[in-house]
């Protein structure tokens, strides 16, 4: 019964998210970039959400997509098996090229390298909503290996971008750091990252940590979108060409 619930929720979640936030999002990229071949990197590909709203909005995307949950990652593997243009990795992305411990939720969605805060009131709520006691929410953990995005933009020799959504459930920060070390020479137009508004995770970082970074890096922020559930939004930043 938990498993057709979760289902339930799921499909219902992707239907609003559908309707509502990614029509906003359409409009914020289609006002911000103009031309079809963009390259977009996604981490944190889960179900291949973001990677089906870049093919279905501009008709030449590259897309480079990194999953580490493997069960995922086959799923999205034999999805865009025909299309040269999208690229999957089973890999995590973290401040260093290595290997992490995975946690893996009931609600893939929420799978993180970060620790469940069990004493979290959004999730004990969120549980309640799943049907499934806080402790039952991982459902399973395991190493897995890491690539930091300069390692990755170095070795795919990928010196723009246009797009970088990152998505990884409490280890934004983590991602960004990785991006923005003393190698960093790369040119990325915008950049997409997932704001949590809660303490579900242990070790919850600062928000103003992410600004900072951003700012520090030549980074202003455009947007703000709110995802159709949940307490979390959509930032979205864009490189400060003027200075």
């Amino acid at each position: 019964m938990v498993k057709i619930r979760i289902k339930i929720i799921q499909f219902f979640i992707n239907l609003i998210e559908s309707l509502i936030f990614y029509k906003k999002l359409k409009k914020f990229y289609k006002a911000e970039i103009k031309k079809d071949n963009i390259i977009v990197i996604d981490v944190g590909s889960n179900k291949g959400q973001t990677i089906d709203f870049f093919l279905k909005n501009y008709k030449r995307p590259t897309i480079y997509g990194f999953e580490p949950n493997y069960k995922l990652y086959k799923k999205l593997a034999l999805k865009y098996t025909k299309l040269e243009n999208v690229k999957i990795f089973n890999l995590g992305v973290s401040d260093k090229t290595g290997e992490l411990k995975f946690y893996e939720n009931i609600l893939d969605e929420t799978s993180s390298f970060e620790k469940l805060n069990l004493n979290s009131k959004y999730l004990n709520k969120k549980a309640n909503i799943l049907g499934v006691a806080p402790e039952n929410i991982i459902v399973d953990s395991y190493k897995v290996n890491t690539v930091s995005l300069n390692d990755f933009l170095i070795k795919e020799k990928l010196n723009f971008v246009d797009v970088l959504k990152i998505d990884v459930e409490g280890h934004e920060y983590k991602c960004l750091v990785g991006l923005f070390n003393n190698d960093y020479k790369h040119s990325i137009n915008i950049i997409q990252i997932e704001q949590h508004n809660d303490d579900m995770y242990s070790k919850h970082e600062d928000r103003s940590l992410i600004q900072n970074l951003m700012i520090n890096n030549n980074f202003v922020e455009k947007a703000k979108i709110a995802h159709s559930f949940g307490n979390f939004d959509e930032i979205l930043f864009q490189r400060n060409i003027s200075t």
